[in-house]
């Protein structure tokens, strides 16, 4: 159960100091009025970040494991930091909100070696379902008691060999330029939902760990978005994929419509 106090709202939600300041709508802010919506619900208040399902159990995984848990907190901690915005130098920004941000970020690996060793999505989505009742209270539909979005209950990590291949291989510095790598926008990791497919399969993605994972996770706050429209779909399997460069959403979404 993760332990945190909850989000002072001067620094989540400041009044603006003068028309058009910048202060009270940045990123982290936002996100942090988003961790601050607590509805006693669940045992992960104002926190963020993803439950994490492993299912590789070979030898020499724990150090690959442990190292691919690192790397997506460095990659958490640049998203927290790396706002859009130009610096300034005569009013620079507050770094106070970047940094309670990145207190808040809780993530945990779930491990049974017996029941995940090789484990399928729609098996891993079944362990996430239980994951979720146990650590959830039930939506109260007689007394319209629902709860609020959130993250954590919407997608968790499938850490197979196939997604720790891929984080392993993004550079240790998040900050590393991409003409020094072009691939890393096109590694991604194994999302999955808590929502089934009308066949009865399980919704999951694969998601470009450099520029949509943590992204990704704010967008549960939103009950509106729909995991078939993030995107686009990889014709051989079915997987929605997000992740790559602008250029090939481009493509993708040409060969959509042609």
């Amino acid at each position: 159960m993760a332990n945190f106090s909850p989000v002072d709202m001067a620094i989540a939600n400041p009044e603006a100091r003068f028309p058009g300041d910048q202060e009270p709508r940045r990123m982290s802010r936002h996100a942090l009025r988003n961790v601050a919506n607590n509805d006693d619900s669940h045992n992960y208040p104002y926190c963020w970040g993803f439950t994490i399902f492993r299912t590789v159990y070979s030898p020499g995984s724990d150090e690959a494991v442990a190292a691919a848990v690192d790397r997506l907190s460095r990659y958490a901690k640049h998203f927290t930091d790396n706002e859009s915005m130009p610096p300034r130098i005569n009013d620079p920004y507050d770094p106070l909100p970047n940094q309670d941000f990145w207190s808040r970020y809780y993530s945990e690996v779930i491990e049974d070696e017996k029941t995940l060793s090789n484990a399928p999505v729609d098996e891993v989505g079944r362990r996430f379902d239980q994951w979720i009742k146990a650590n959830r209270t039930p939506v109260d539909y007689v007394n319209e008691r629902f709860h609020c979005p959130n993250g954590r209950f919407r997608f968790c990590l499938l850490l197979d060999q196939e997604s720790i291949d891929n984080i392993l291989a993004m550079p240790e510095d998040p900050r590393t330029p991409l003409k020094l790598d072009r691939q890393m926008p096109l590694r991604w990791t194994k999302v999955v939902t808590n929502e089934t497919m009308r066949d009865g399969r399980r919704w999951w993605l694969r998601v470009g760990i450099a520029e949509y994972l943590w992204p990704l996770w704010f967008m549960g706050f939103d009950p509106d978005v729909m995991v078939e429209e993030m995107g686009w779909i990889d014709e051989s399997d079915g997987v929605q994929n997000l992740w790559g460069t602008p250029e090939m959403w481009f493509e993708k979404r040409m060969e959509a419509y042609s």
